[in-house]
């Protein structure tokens, strides 16, 4: 898989960029996988009502795929770009799913659901939630560029929400495999590196 990140990514550290086996790019901020880019950002917004935010983004660029995640449900960079990594991979192979749509593929995954009223309620549950990771997709660079110049509008960039960290791990083990576990068997994962690999199976195959 062809990874490339730009040099002025703030929030992704040289020791992320080394593990995660990305090269360099050039343009500013874009996260590459083979044809599919992405944009990754913590945000606070101003305002609680995202959907209209939403709404605006899609209606200057409808070819843009624009995700906002829950912060509480984002468990680093490792873990959304593994979803990234289903998706393209997904798309190189031409494997075909019922989920037509990026945005809803995306948000199912990272809930570990194959029912969209479950994602909703888990990503928009909290309707006074104003801090997401907002993932924007696109094949078309300079297009992902103009819709976080539209963005940052409505907020404040903050990239602390999307390092993980020991309440959002217990918050997403008891929000979502709360009953998959006996006795102390979820301590099998308080390796950091065993917890993430366990997240991106579960997103992987949360659409079977």
């Amino acid at each position: 898989m062809n990874f490339c990140i730009s040099p002025d990514h703030k929030a992704i550290s040289q020791e992320a960029i080394n593990r995660l086996g990305v090269k360099v790019g050039d343009n500013k901020r874009i996260i590459r996988m083979d044809t599919l880019k992405s944009i990754i950002v913590g945000f606070s917004f101003f305002d609680m009502d995202v959907r209209k935010i939403y709404d605006k983004l899609k209606s200057d660029d409808k070819t843009i795929s624009i995700i906002f995640v829950n912060s509480k449900l984002v468990y680093g960079w490792d873990h959304v770009l593994g979803i990234l990594k289903i998706i393209n991979e997904e798309e190189k192979r031409n494997i075909k799913s019922d989920i037509k749509n990026v945005e809803i593929e995306f948000l199912l995954r990272i809930c570990y659901t194959n029912q969209i009223k479950d994602a909703l309620k888990a990503n928009f549950g909290d309707s006074k939630n104003k801090t997401f990771v907002v993932v924007l997709i696109s094949k078309f660079g300079d297009n992902l560029s103009n819709t976080l110049g539209t963005l940052m509008s409505y907020g404040i960039e903050d990239s602390n929400l999307i390092v993980p960290n020991t309440t959002k791990k217990d918050y997403i083990l008891n929000y979502f495999f709360k009953d998959k576990f006996k006795g102390n068997s979820h301590l099998l994962l308080n390796n950091e590196e065993k917890y993430l690999k366990f997240l991106v199976e579960k997103a992987a195959i949360s659409l079977n």
